[in-house]
């Protein structure tokens, strides 16, 4: 028989450079389902073995904010915000007051910065050097420091948020429509749901616009049932992942991690917990809205009186 589980969110935190590299696995590991493997060693290997692959997605998941002072030679990082991760800004120093440029991306985007434009600045700051394209690289900028890690005290521009949510394949699918947003997604080709590791069974998300109880359900549930059926069957007869993902429903449970600034937040959740947006959306959403809400509750409180205290 199918397992059912309900919509879930929590925030993954992460708020210091040393950390970075266990966030980066645990948000990776998802994928495959295999968070068991986690050790206080595993975070390096399993990073080196991303970036030998080239699947980078997974190292977007950390950001890294920086300033610099607002002179004539640190503007050239104008001119370099075409790369995919990167946030620029001129802002007031909240300790100075001075206008300084703000600068914010993830560890892919800075690896692109050094990789397409020969700028290294950011990585070698980090101290990060697993993740550095080349030790001796060139250096750009001037007064370049780190202000934080995923936080910092400037806008919500260069303040970002992991999420790891529970939720059905038709939710992920509409939620990773936006592009200022990072995933790691639970796999449906590497995760073989016949194998013990997975209790041999199918997951299910309960359906949250059909009424429990109800001979619609009963209908939801045979079908669920039928097709975990059919996928042990499958699975019986040797078909491999990519085979058996094929019949899996929008029901099916995945794990969902995403990371974005707390602006391309707020935009998502218009969208996203809006009464047209689809009610396992809007579920999930609103779960992730009620979360981050009491971390910027000022700059989402719009947000959160519409869609959650209204």
């Amino acid at each position: 028989m199918v397992k059912i589980v309900e919509v879930q969110s929590e925030i993954y935190d992460l708020g210091k450079a040393e950390d970075i590299c266990t966030h980066i696995e645990k948000c990776g590991r998802t994928c495959y389902k295999s968070e068991n493997l986690i050790t206080d060693s595993t975070a390096v290997p399993f990073i080196l073995g991303i970036l030998k692959s080239g699947h980078e997605s997974v190292i977007e998941h950390a950001n890294i904010i920086y300033s610099m002072p607002l002179c004539d030679k640190n503007k050239e990082i104008f001119s370099l915000r075409d790369i995919r991760g990167l946030t620029v800004s001129v802002e007031k120093h909240p300790v100075s007051g001075e206008d300084v440029i703000v600068v914010s991306g993830n560890i892919r985007a800075l690896r692109d910065l050094a990789r397409q434009r020969d700028v290294h600045d950011f990585l070698l700051l980090s101290g990060l050097d697993i993740f550095y394209i080349a030790p001796n690289g060139r250096r750009v900028f001037e007064g370049l420091k780190i202000e934080g890690i995923q936080k910092s005290a400037f806008s919500e521009l260069h303040n970002y948020v992991t999420t790891h949510s529970i939720c059905d394949i038709g939710a992920y699918k509409d939620v990773t429509r936006h592009r200022f947003a990072s995933f790691s997604i639970e796999s449906t080709r590497y995760c073989n749901y016949s194998k013990g590791k997975f209790g041999s069974e199918l997951t299910m998300v309960e359906p949250c616009n059909i009424e429990k109880g109800s001979a619609l359900y009963a209908q939801w549930l045979e079908t669920m049932e039928m097709i975990e059926k059919s996928y042990m069957k499958m699975a019986e007869l040797g078909a491999k992942g990519d085979q058996l993902r094929m019949i899996l429903p929008h029901s099916c449970k995945a794990d969902m991690i995403m990371t974005a600034s707390v602006a391309a937040w707020k935009h998502i959740f218009a969208l996203r917990c809006h009464s047209a947006a689809h009610p396992s959306v809007r579920l999930v959403m609103k779960k992730a809205l009620a979360n981050i809400y009491k971390l910027y509750p000022d700059f989402l409180r719009e947000q959160y009186q519409e869609f959650i205290s209204a």
